[in-house]
């Protein structure tokens, strides 16, 4: 559905009222098809002896607007501004006509227009094309430029027309070239008329969205400042709006979260206007993925971009759609704007979606929105005519929340609201939707054509010292008392992207409240494992605090880590699904698995006390970096849906449960040698680490190795020792081992083996101090071993994951002056890769010492395709894919489709490897040697063409040689 933009003819209609003759004109052009129009048909008066009227009824009715908006609803005031920029736009370039040419028609012409006796429908197309033909409007997700632009267009076409029809006269008239000139000042007039009338009117410069004009801020904050001005507002709009606003006057989190030692400030008063990106969009656009956005508008302020949309044309048409990460502000704006929109204008209503049935049409969950906001039942259409002159605009909150926790398909959702839209203003109720969302779930949803669509961006620098001021001001004197000193903001952005959400860099400065541990440290930024173990562990001992100061010591400690298990559980339940989400069923199943029963008992002041609950129903409430969704699905309970606020927090989590699971088996396999026990049980590792590669994300596997080289070096050696006596039996059964039931997501035993023998791998290599002997890890010979180990690795692992794999690390054969070839593992450094040491001559042998006479080496950087190209074959000792290479050589072949390709003298120096060295290189003092040597062997071939494109190259460049040695190497003399 495309949004309405009047013509002409409309806007004079809705302006001018009926007593006008520029309104009768025009009712009698309307609705004649032009090509079966007349000048009979269209009235007796000329449009041209009509245009000087027209300019000054124009200005007339564009300048007394501003009166004519007193008392007006806010839909119908959005009619008439459109109405008023259409009569000005037409007016602008009638202007700039009259200064430009003057036209008129003699007596005879006049006579036949009034007669009717035109022959053609050039004038009926013209009047058409001025009068009836929609024209552009400003709205915030286009530049003002880009409105320009169209205008030109717009302009363009209109010349058209007026040429065609002057060129049937016999006048002297400007040209078509002539004509086209005046479309620039055309253009300029109109920006003159436009910035003039949005001085009068706020909304027309609220529409641009000139977020470098000061007359645009002025204009909002008029807008936003709107008084009722003696408007009714009855008893159910007043109790929306005291709710909304009672949402903003509380602190930004609830007090079950926060420690006692910290002031929080409202959200109203922390509340910073996020930045972004605005479009339109439709079902083929891909909102979901940055490359979309690479060129889309920047909009310095959201807020005001969302409050001039809900006062443009377009608001009422089709659902505007707000996308954001976890923890990026998106159902904060919704709140915000449901409190600071002005009662005269707008009535809004905000719906939390995952309180409401999930299936459910759209008007029946705004009216079960409606009934929890005001704890009565109100029917929509009663609430739509309550809303007087207001605009209702509903705010649907969470769409990502409604899919995640039912699992859904509601691809038709937003199409839906549309629909919604369009019967509610056909029935004269027209209203806005806002509709808030995940980014990474966008395309879960077809978007209807000319949906608006805003991204919500981090926190830039400014914002970040933004908020902290706010937080330091509520905070400093407490802090002060206790001898601490106000957070920073360059000790926040030391954090990096843990600052740049508005939810994380509040649980910064919660953190740092409690005793400036972000500003203690003696670097720029913490270790990133030193961070989260902090952060978390002071989460876990407040929420161990609140049962009370009666716990002793050791029941302290083991609800401390009872609390960190039941975390690091859902993280690794997460990871080991392959999602970022993880629902109230799923975590239900898993939980049995990995942890205790004792795990799920509600934790208490007494010992033995409590009872059993749910892994969720420990969750909820207690830390606001695990976001739960909600959803209802017919009369059902709710389904519910958890996630952690940032990924990182999962891949921590998840990290550090799984080095704990490998310290506690390492211990235990110490504690049986001791004992002389040789059955060693790793159920718990297996289930922990055969769903998936810890390389799959790159924070993951950092966290993994920054708790490995945090262990003490006993440990450490204990737990390598492990990995390598686990890894040659990684692929065969063990009926033995606990949890054979676990199973989150369905994998063949291979796949298994493929995960746990991988991340097997990469423990010894995070607990060596240097690069890792292949022959340490695998059977001799280790060219075949590790190549059906890494294999198995790429032909059993997702393909994500064994691409991530290999790029973390380098295999590489190191050649040592005496002694064999080593063939080494070790994390990926980005240093050149050498072909040689990836993947040496001959292949399914041990590699033979670099020969250094002989130009077979090159090097690669690591990140360009041959290096990446590489990497991944040394990695599986074998040339995966040799597509590009075979492409590549395509002219090669099609010259000499016989060429067998065989090795010469046992080493890889095929007929096509010494042309392609002979032809792009020259001979120089410093490699005439080892050109001799390659001229010799290449002589030495079958007589054919390659071997006489080898003697045309060496009679080419003899003069470079040695007297006499080219007739010696044609002649295959080589004695000295």
């Amino acid at each position: 559905m495309q949004p309405r933009r009047l013509s002409y003819a409309d806007a004079v209609r809705l302006l001018a009222g009926r007593d006008s003759e520029v309104v009768e004109w025009l009712g009698r052009a309307a609705g004649v098809p032009a090509a079966a129009a007349t000048i009979a048909s269209l009235g007796t008066v000329d449009f041209f002896a009509l245009r000087g009227e027209l300019v000054e009824w124009g200005h007339a009715a564009v300048s007394g607007v501003r009166r004519r908006l007193t008392g007006e609803r806010r839909f119908d005031r959005t009619e008439r501004l459109v109405a008023a920029h259409t009569v000005l736009v037409v007016t602008a370039f009638f202007e700039a006509l009259d200064e430009a040419y003057s036209v008129d028609l003699l007596a005879s012409e006049q006579v036949t227009l009034v007669t009717g006796e035109w022959p053609g429908s050039s004038h009926a197309q013209l009047v058409r094309a001025l009068f009836e033909a929609e024209v552009p409007i400003p709205a915030p997700h286009r530049p003002f430029e880009a409105v320009l632009t169209d205008l030109a267009d717009h302009y363009a076409d209109v010349a058209t027309h007026l040429s065609r029809f002057l060129k049937e006269l016999s006048i002297t008239a400007p040209t078509r070239r002539q004509l086209f000139a005046v479309i620039d000042p055309a253009v300029e007039r109109y920006a003159e008329h436009f910035r003039a009338l949005a001085a009068e009117v706020p909304e027309f410069g609220v529409w641009a969205f000139m977020a470098d004009s000061q007359a645009t801020r002025d204009a909002m904050r008029h807008l936003l400042d709107r008084t009722s001005g003696g408007a009714t507002i009855d008893q159910i709009r007043t109790g929306l709006v005291a709710r909304y606003r009672a949402a903003v006057e509380r602190p930004l989190i609830g007090t079950s979260t926060r420690s006692t030692q910290v002031v929080l400030p409202t959200l109203e008063r922390a509340y910073i206007h996020p930045q972004g990106q605005i479009a339109s969009a439709g079902p083929s656009d891909s909102v979901a993925t940055d490359a979309w956005w690479k060129d889309q508008a920047q909009v310095d302020d959201l807020f005001e971009a969302v409050v001039a949309h809900l006062s443009g044309p377009v608001a009422t048409v089709a659902p505007m759609v707000v996308l954001g990460q976890p923890g990026s502000g998106k159902s904060v704006l919704t709140r915000v704007l449901a409190a600071g929109l002005p009662a005269v204008d707008f009535l809004p209503i905000r719906v939390e979606l995952r309180a409401v049935p999930g299936d459910a049409p759209v008007q029946t969950q705004i009216e079960r929105g409606i009934q929890q906001l005001l704890g009565e039942h109100l029917g929509w259409p009663e609430l739509a005519r309550r809303a007087g002159e207001a605009l209702p605009v509903v705010f649907l909150d969470g769409f990502d929340e409604l899919l995640q926790a039912t699992g859904m398909n509601r691809a038709d959702y937003l199409e839906e609201v549309e629909e919604f839209q369009r019967r509610e203003a056909e029935l004269g109720r027209p209203v806005a939707v806002v509709v808030t969302t995940r980014t990474v779930v966008a395309d879960r949803a077809r978007l209807p054509a000319g949906t608006v669509v805003v991204r919500i961006a981090p926190f830039s620098d400014a914002q970040v010292g933004d908020w902290l001021d706010v937080w330091n001001e509520a905070n400093g004197d407490q802090l002060a008392r206790r001898g601490f000193h106000p957070l920073p903001a360059r000790a926040a952005l030391a954090q990096g992207e843990l600052a740049r959400q508005p939810l994380l860099l509040l649980l910064l400065a919660l953190y740092d409240a409690e005793d400036n541990a972000l500003q203690r440290s003696r670097n720029a930024s913490f270790d990133r494992v030193e961070l989260y173990e902090r952060l978390f562990a002071g989460f876990v001992d407040r929420e161990v605090a609140k049962l009370g100061g009666q716990l002793s010591p050791e029941h302290r400690a083991r609800a401390v880590d009872a609390e960190w298990r039941r975390l690091c559980a859902v993280a690794l339940a997460m990871l080991n699904r392959g999602a970022e989400v993880i629902t109230d069923a799923e975590l239900d199943g898993d939980m049995g698995f990995l942890l205790t029963p004792a795990d799920l008992i509600e934790p208490t002041a007494a010992p033995g006390g409590g009872r059993a609950l749910t892994i969720g129903q420990l969750l909820v409430g207690r830390f606001f970096f695990v976001h739960e969704s909600r959803a209802q699905r017919d009369t059902g309970p709710p389904e519910k849906s958890y996630e952690f606020l940032h990924a990182t927090f999962g891949d921590f989590l998840a990290a550090r449960l799984i080095v704990d699971a490998l310290v506690e088996l390492a211990a235990e396999r110490v504690h049986q040698r001791n004992r002389r026990q040789p059955s060693l049980d790793a159920g718990y590792l297996y289930a922990a680490t055969s769903f998936a590669v810890v390389a799959r994300r790159g924070p993951l596997l950092d966290f993994v190795r920054g708790l490995l080289a945090r262990l003490a070096p006993t440990t450490r050696d204990e737990c390598r020792a492990l990995a390598l006596e686990l890894l040659p039996d990684a692929g065969y059964p063990h009926p033995t081992w606990s949890l054979p039931g676990y199973e989150p997501v369905r994998r063949t035993m291979a796949a298994r083996h493929a995960a746990f023998s991988a991340n097997l791998a990469i423990f010894i290599v995070a607990l060596s101090d240097g690069p890792v002997d292949v022959a340490e890890m695998v059977d001799d010979p280790v060219y075949v071993t590790w190549r059906q180990i890494a294999l198995l690795w790429k032909s059993q692992l997702p393909p994500e994951d064994g691409k991530r794999l290999w790029q973390a690390f380098r295999v590489a054969w190191v050649f040592v002056p005496e002694g064999p070839p080593v063939l080494e593992i070790r994390p990926e450094d980005g240093s050149p890769v050498s072909l040689w040491a990836a993947i040496p001559w001959p292949p399914d042998a041990e590699p033979k010492q670099f020969l250094p006479t002989l130009t077979l080496d090159l090097n690669a950087e690591p990140e360009s395709d041959l290096g990446r190209s590489l990497r991944q074959s040394g990695f599986m000792q074998t040339p995966v894919d040799n597509r590009e290479l075979l492409y590549a050589l395509v002219p090669y072949w099609r010259a000499f489709p016989n060429d067998e390709a065989e090795p010469i003298l046992r080493l890889p120096y095929t007929n096509a490897f010494i042309l392609f060295e002979l032809m792009f290189k020259d001979t120089t003092p410093a490699n005439v040697d080892d050109r001799e040597s390659l001229y010799r062997v290449a002589l030495q071939g079958k007589p054919g063409p390659i071997r006489r494109l080898v003697r045309a190259r060496l009679f080419a460049e003899g003069n470079r040689f040695p007297q006499g040695l080219v007739d010696r190497l044609v002649s295959g003399d080589y004695s000295d």
